[in-house]
């Protein structure tokens, strides 16, 4: 019996060693499977790097959701691809998205931004891609502006969205746009304003409009959507009643 006892005893101290083995398997080292992070760079604050801290970037003309980096392109810049995104710390997982290339690959996009490598970065933490031919530019979680080139270069939101100024706002930092027209053109006003670095972040400024409600402006001019832009990259606003155009850097 007391054999039997000790037998059994052993047994379940085996299982509970097992059990909290395999625990600690699973969380050594926890942080080692993200496949993207972010890193702290000295001059452009927190940009977005795969699992090994190599730097990843937007490219300005892919302002619609695909890829216009084909060819040659891809030589200089590289797609950045995984099939299951695992973000570090302060990355959301719904954030990034797979889109399907021209030639049939696939390619991870952030915020609708397909990612790329700068082949010249050879380093972990460099980022010598920043501001390339003025249409490349470091990922970075908390852009709240971006560039966008079709046809010309001109503002959008992060999500892609055109931003317009309206020639009758003729005063710096006053809206002309009231009543009905803010259907039409509602304001914009991020939360903050974080833009690539070659624009100058000074440019901006919030300022009260007339119904007491806030506004961002750039050199002066309000900044406005059009309400029929209704996809990512669209600017259905140009020109319209030869008063409404893209707000351009």
């Amino acid at each position: 019996m007391y054999i039997k006892l000790k037998f059994v005893t052993l047994l379940f101290l085996s299982l509970i060693l097992l059990i909290f083995s395999c625990d600690d398997n699973n969380n050594d080292n926890p942080a080692d499977d993200k496949n993207v992070k972010l890193a702290s760079d000295a001059t452009l604050g927190s940009i977005i790097t795969d699992s090994g801290g190599k730097t990843l970037y937007f490219f300005t003309k892919d302002v619609k959701g695909a890829s216009l980096c084909e060819g040659g392109c891809l030589q200089a810049w590289p797609v950045f691809y995984q099939e299951t995104i695992k973000p570090g710390d302060g990355l959301t997982a719904t954030d990034f998205t797979t889109i399907t290339r021209s030639d049939g690959s696939k390619q991870t996009a952030f915020k609708g931004w397909p990612l790329y490598y700068y082949a010249e970065d050879t380093k972990a933490g460099e980022v010598k891609g920043e501001n390339v031919n003025k249409v490349w530019f470091v990922a970075k979680p908390d852009y709240t502006l971006m560039l966008a080139n079709n046809d010309i270069q001109y503002f959008t939101d992060i999500n892609g969205k055109t931003l317009y100024y309206f020639t009758n706002d003729t005063a710096p930092d006053a809206s002309t746009c009231v009543g009905g027209c803010l259907s039409a053109w509602p304001e914009f006003l991020p939360s903050s304003v974080v833009v690539p670095s070659s624009v100058n972040k000074a440019d901006f400024k919030t300022f009260g409009r007339p119904d007491g409600k806030n506004q961002l402006s750039y050199k002066g001019k309000p900044m406005y959507y059009f309400a029929q832009d209704t996809e990512r990259g669209d600017n259905k606003g140009r020109g319209v009643g030869g008063k409404w155009f893209e707000i351009v850097p």
